[in-house]
């Protein structure tokens, strides 16, 4: 991994996380009710993750406002509210939209250390 493409929490000056540490400090923030976190790259990928403590919604955006995708669940039904922001709001996604929170701190872990998802998650891209 380049230092050009180390993540690190947006607008925070870090030498940046590993893949591990990415998915341990997802783990954390969900355990101190910080459910939204945003990483950033040398190239001005963002990368946002929120959860509501058993799915999250995992977006990658090629800059703020740019063209993004985000990770599916194609079988899933119904839909899961909780989703909560560091603006206050709560917000309710359909499942085909979110990931359970496991495969999603899996997903990161895979994209920061690779630079791509791992082949066993489904990506659509965001509308």
């Amino acid at each position: 991994m380049t230092e050009s493409h180390r993540w690190h929490l947006l607008g925070h000056a870090s030498d940046g996380y590993s893949g591990a540490e990415a998915r341990t400090l997802l783990v954390h923030r969900l355990d101190w009710a910080t459910q939204e976190t945003w990483f950033e790259d040398g190239r001005g990928r963002l990368l946002s993750v929120v959860t509501n403590g058993e799915r999250a919604r995992v977006v990658l955006m090629d800059g703020a406002g740019g063209p993004g995708e985000h990770l599916v669940d194609p079988r899933a039904e119904g839909s899961s509210g909780g989703y909560l922001f560091s603006n206050g709001r709560i917000d309710t996604y359909p499942d085909r939209d979110t990931v359970p929170f496991p495969m999603a701190c899996r997903a990161v872990e895979h994209l920061i250390e690779q630079g791509s998802w791992p082949h066993d998650v489904t990506v659509d891209r965001c509308p």
